[in-house]
C-alpha cells in the first residue's frame, strides 16, 4: 500500500506532465503509461479517489480540474518557500521568438542553471538554451495558472483579440514542442530544474537515481534542447565537456 508521501511524489511529478497535454494510456497488468513512462495501477487508483484524473473516450485518463487546483497549491507553496529565502535580482535583455527584445527581472540566485553555469558545470549553449525553455515557460502563464485554456480565443474590447492571448499560445506551442523534442525521460528533469528551479539533489531524490547523476542527466537534456533550438555546439568549453563525457563513458 503506498505511503501518502509516495502518493504526493508521484502525483507531483505525474500530473505535471498531465498538465502538458499528455494523457494516462491503458498499459499491461493493470498498469498505465505516460509514452514509454509506465505508471503503477494503484498509483493511478490513489489519484482517481482524489479526484485527480478524469476518463477520456479511449479508456485512458486525462488531468481534472480539482489535479490542476492540488498541482497548482502544491506548486505555489514550494516557489514561494524557495524565492524567500534566496533573492538577487537582476535586469537581463531577451530576444522574443519575433526577434524583440525584452527587458525581464531575473532571480539569479534561484536559478540553478545560474549555479551551474558559474561553476562551469554547464557551458554557455546549456545554459542559454535551459533559460530559452524556462522564458517560454513564463511567457506561457503555465505558472502559477497551470488551469488556464491556453488554445481558447481571448477577447478584447470591440471584439478584437487581445495582443497577449497570441504571444502566450505561441509561447504554450513552442515550449510543448521543447519538451516534445527533449523526450519523457529527459524532458521531467528540464521542467524540474529549469521551470521549477529545484536544485539537483532534490531531484536526484525525486528520480530515485544516486547522488551526482543529476549532473550529468542534465547535460544530455540541454544539449538535446539546444539541438532543438539550433544552438550551436562549437568552442574549446564544450570541446572539453564531450571530451571529458567520452573519457567517463570509455
Amino acid at each position: 500500500m503506498k505511503t501518502e508521501k509516495e502518493i504526493v511524489r508521484e502525483g507531483k511529478r505525474i500530473l505535471r506532465r498531465l498538465a502538458h497535454g499528455a494523457r494516462l494510456a491503458p498499459a499491461r497488468k493493470g498498469a498505465f503509461a505516460i509514452g514509454a513512462t509506465q505508471v503503477e495501477g494503484e498509483i493511478v487508483a490513489e489519484f482517481r479517489k482524489r479526484d485527480w484524473l478524469c476518463s477520456d473516450d479511449r479508456g485512458g485518463f486525462r488531468l481534472s480540474d480539482a489535479g490542476r487546483g492540488w498541482l497548482l497549491r502544491t506548486d505555489c507553496s514550494e516557489g514561494n518557500a524557495f524565492a524567500a529565502q534566496h533573492q538577487a535580482l537582476v535586469e537581463r535583455i531577451v530576444t522574443a521568438a519575433d526577434g524583440s527584445e525584452q527587458v525581464v527581472l531575473v532571480n539569479e540566485a534561484e536559478s540553478p542553471l545560474a549555479w551551474l553555469r558559474r561553476r562551469r558545470h554547464i557551458d554557455a549553449t546549456q545554459f542559454a538554451a535551459g533559460e530559452r525553455l524556462r522564458r517560454d515557460y513564463t511567457l506561457a502563464h503555465l505558472t502559477p495558472r497551470l488551469g488556464v485554456d491556453l488554445s481558447a480565443p481571448a477577447h478584447g474590447t470591440g471584439g478584437h483579440t487581445a495582443p497577449l492571448a497570441d504571444t502566450v499560445i505561441a509561447a504554450r506551442q513552442r515550449f510543448s514542442r521543447a519538451m516534445a523534442a527533449a523526450g519523457p525521460s529527459l524532458s521531467d528533469l528540464l521542467f524540474d530544474i529549469c521551470c521549477h528551479l529545484k536544485r539537483l539533489e532534490n531531484a536526484e531524490r525525486t528520480f530515485g537515481w544516486p547522488p551526482r547523476s543529476a549532473k550529468i542527466v542534465l547535460q544530455i537534456a540541454l544539449d538535446r534542447l539546444a539541438a532543438h533550438y539550433g544552438m550551436g555546439t562549437r568552442g574549446p568549453e564544450r570541446a572539453r565537456m564531450r571530451s571529458w563525457q567520452m573519457k567517463a563513458a570509455s
